[in-house]
């Protein structure tokens, strides 16, 4: 049977190679330098050359006002400038007089007739990266615009690429020329981009260059600064209002629904000591942090609401248990403007009971709605009016939109009870993205395994790299943006790693089954697998395995294969399958486990550790404290 399932394999690599899939093959290494493949191919016909044999007649031109980020973009084309050519070009201000072969960064006094910049439209974000006859003009929005064209020129026109803090494309020319022609504009269409993961964690240089501006960033304000909440990032409540006040003012906090008695898991929003109080401590937040942008004002993370007679009336009324929330975060939204903070932002959630939108209630113009999609699956878009978990998504998002312009989501993207085990949800992050963006939406932050540098077992740098991409231009080339990453980190069994993905997408939620982040691996609507499927899938592992050229890349699929053996254990799958009392599926227990633990895994889900000390009789869902 392996003989049989090599020659397939073989077959489908032979048919992938002339396809063209298997050109190109990037050299990792340790450090965040990658000399060789990734490049973009470019005409040879009407160019512009910067850089040719060690030498070049270009100078990079700033402002001599240039704002930080600027004069950060202009140092940092610099420098990979000269990671690409061994050229180190001059950086000038625009003092000194025009030159026709110059590299012009951010807001110039060379603006003007072909070298004009509408930063009107451009935001803080935004970028145009164009050349004007000889010159070559990279700009964009002061804060954070120009410091992404150098990025955008950088990946566009040069091929270069940011895939994980510590592996980048960075090609190596003597000769580096762009198309005369070139010319192009980007503005993001979500203003908030977040996600965690691993190396949006870890490395500034991996979130300006894949341009996260969200609230997890550090970036200073040379390197364009990030947008962070102020106070915290969500179910602040509990902050806002504390819970030593409960002994002496109980009527201050929740006549719980679920309860029946007061408790301190939820505010209550009809008091009105209960907003006095959160409105102060907001106003202390914005006292302390004058530069504050976004304030989190946010329920408590459980179901226990107040259901007392005026929280009650006012749901009623309204139709939602938004309602009371709405009504509170709009009274603190007005106070903070009435203040003088007129350019900060109340959040609040759309989130679990408080998701309908209300029928009376609008939000103010300074307040953000945040929708959650908690409750959806995720083997499905959440467009899809056939899933049963994600047909009412639809009309939750068009109903907050008929109310409010300001719309954010929190989105979810991995399985929080089984951080070890497959999420397979590839097959719809671009089609969700492409949802939050036709319904309106702002701004995104797309929650992942915040835990996966102690429990990477899956996809998470590609994951990461892939929902970045996507909150930058929900439109890119979803293939070609995965196929260079999968070729960079895996080397060149990497298109069998692409089958595994592709076929795990399209195996899980078979209907009527659904995929949600809180799935048991034993769900078949993680994936619902035939003995042949098993087998065929091993196969792809051990052909990718095969093909490795470094201790590295192997060390990468070997940690993603991770996973796969995990649902395979879970399930008795494959070599995990009953052995009838031989001792064989604990013995492949024990070596599953050690793998995990040799690869630095010690965390097994959201809220639990992984065990010290298994029992291997037991399956490895059973391996979490």
């Amino acid at each position: 049977m392996q003989a049989l399932w090599g020659k397939i394999a073989a077959f489908i690599m032979a048919l992938l190679t002339m396809a063209g899939i298997l050109s190109g093959v990037v050299n990792p290494g340790k450090e965040p330098f990658v000399p060789g493949g990734g490049t973009t191919q470019l005409p040879q016909d009407d160019t512009v050359v910067l850089i040719e044999n060690g030498a070049s007649a270009y100078r990079i031109v700033r402002g001599a006002s240039a704002s930080p980020s600027e004069q950060y973009a202009a140092q940092t084309l610099q420098r990979y400038l000269e990671q690409i050519s061994g050229v180190r070009l001059p950086i000038a201000t625009d003092a000194e007089p025009q030159e026709e072969t110059e590299i012009i960064v951010g807001k110039t006094n060379r603006e003007g007739a072909a070298c004009a910049v509408d930063r009107s439209r451009l935001g803080d974000d935004g970028l145009t990266v164009k050349m004007a006859g000889q010159t070559l003009v990279i700009a964009g929005g002061e804060k954070r615009g120009t410091l992404y064209g150098v990025y955008a020129f950088l990946e566009e026109a040069l091929g270069c690429r940011w895939y994980t803090g510590d592996l980048w494309v960075i090609p190596q020319r003597a000769k580096v020329e762009v198309p005369a022609g070139l010319a192009f504009e980007q503005i993001p269409v979500f203003q908030y981009r977040e996600t965690d993961w691993i190396s949006p964690m870890r490395s500034t240089e991996y979130r300006i260059a894949n341009r996260l501006n969200g609230a997890y960033g550090h970036q200073s304000e040379a390197q364009g600064g990030n947008i962070p909440y102020t106070g915290g990032l969500c179910h602040t409540m509990a902050s806002l209002l504390p819970a030593s006040l409960f002994n002496e003012h109980p009527e201050y906090f929740a006549l719980g629904s679920l309860s029946g008695k007061r408790t301190t898991d939820q505010p209550c929003l009809s008091n009105p000591e209960t907003l006095r109080i959160v409105t102060q401590n907001v106003l202390n937040l914005l006292q302390a942090h004058p530069d504050a942008k976004i304030i989190s004002v946010t329920q408590n993370d459980n179901m226990n609401f107040c259901v007392c007679d005026k929280c009650l009336a006012t749901d009623l009324a309204e139709g939602s248990h938004a309602g009371t929330m709405l009504r509170f975060v709009n009274a603190v939204a007005k106070a903070v403007d009435e203040a003088g903070y007129h350019d900060v932002m109340i959040d609040t959630f759309a989130y679990q009971y408080t998701r309908t939108a209300p029928k009376i209630t609008k939000p103010r113009r300074n307040v953000v709605v945040r929708i959650c999609t908690i409750e959806n699956c995720f083997a499905h878009p959440l467009g899809d009016p056939g899933c049963d978990w994600n047909r009412l998504l639809t009309g939750n998002f068009d109903d907050w939109a008929a109310l409010t312009d300001n719309i954010h989501v929190w989105d979810y993207t991995t399985d929080y009870y089984n951080y070890l085990g497959p999420f397979p949800n590839f097959g719809v992050l671009q089609k969700n993205m492409q949802f939050f963006r036709d319904h309106h939406v702002t701004g995104v932050y797309e929650e992942g395994n915040y835990s996966a540098g102690s429990s990477n077992t899956e996809f998470a740098e590609l994951r990461a790299y892939l929902l970045a991409r996507l909150m930058w231009n929900p439109d890119m080339d979803y293939d070609a943006e995965m196929n260079g990453f999968l070729k960079a980190y895996y080397g060149a069994g990497w298109q069998y790693v692409r089958e595994y993905i592709d076929m795990t997408s399209r195996k899980t939620g078979a209907y009527p089954l659904h995929n949600i982040i809180y799935s048991s691996m034993l769900n078949p609507g993680v994936l619902l697998l035939t003995d042949n499927e098993v087998a065929y899938m091993d196969e792809l592992w051990a052909a990718a395995k095969r093909l490795c050229e470094t201790p590295w890349q192997l060390r990468n699929i070997e940690l993603s294969e991770l996973s796969w053996r995990y649902w395979k254990g879970c399930n008795m799958r494959g070599e995990f399958e009953d052995d009838k009392g031989s001792g064989a599926r604990a013995a492949a227990h024990e070596k599953l486990y050690n793998d995990m633990v040799a690869a630095g895994v010690t965390r097994f889900s959201e809220l639990k550790p992984l065990t010290q000390n298994p029992d291997f009789k037991l399956a490895p869902y059973t391996w979490g404290n």
